[in-house]
């Protein structure tokens, strides 16, 4: 009789544990009158995420420029968690525009849409996996990045702040890679509707809320 074996449990996505992880809209889009979010919740390692044999995933040794952030070339974003060695990754979404646009216009065709897409990981102490050093690269090489004291408000934060391409109509948009110990979030802060140290302003709300 041939045994079937279980499919591989790599990373259960569950509810969030803690309030770490939720960013208030109205905090990161001060006094907008319309707008949306999805709800965070996190993914966490399955049981069989320590066994290279059934959750297979490795950080390549340069990072793939022509592939969306960030810039992994793996296949799957199973795949990206578990080579990242994360203990727990939680995905955000914000996201506002003028009230005059109207509820059924689509995101992209307003000039004064704002969003903000983030991702948080918690690291296991000393990063193993080397993820920090990666994405520092990934950060660089693709989105031509810098060093910035946006995150300045957040003791000991570091932050790279760079351009890619926006998908909402602004040409480019800002991404930004915070680090503090073992707690890593990268941004994208998209659209066209961002007025002067609106954008930092988002940031340094980001860097206190996730770090």
């Amino acid at each position: 009789m041939t045994v079937i074996q279980d499919a591989a449990q790599c990373t259960v996505r569950r509810g969030l544990t803690d309030a770490r992880g939720r960013v208030p809209l109205r905090e990161v889009f001060p006094g907008s009158s319309d707008g949306g979010f999805s709800d965070p919740s996190e993914v966490v390692p399955g049981r069989d995420a320590a066994d290279p044999a059934r959750c297979a995933g490795k950080l390549p040794p340069d990072p793939h420029c022509e592939v969306i952030l960030p810039w992994t070339g793996l296949s799957s974003d199973e795949s990206f968690i578990t080579a990242s060695g994360a203990q727990r990754v939680v995905d955000g979404y914000l996201l506002t525009m003028p009230q005059q646009a109207g509820n059924e216009a689509p995101p992209e065709s307003s000039p004064g849409t704002r969003v903000v897409t983030y991702r948080l990981l918690d690291l296991v102490a000393g990063d193993p996996g080397g993820l920090v050093d990666y994405l520092d690269l990934a950060f660089r090489t693709c989105a031509q990045a810098r060093e910035s004291t946006v995150a300045g408000t957040v003791a000991g934060a570091e932050a790279l702040v760079g351009t890619v391409r926006s998908e909402y109509g602004a040409g480019s948009a800002r991404v930004v890679l915070l680090t503090r110990g073992s707690h890593v979030v990268w941004a994208t802060i998209d659209g066209g509707g961002w007025k002067t140290g609106q954008r930092e302003h988002a940031v340094r709300v980001l860097a206190a809320r996730l770090l």
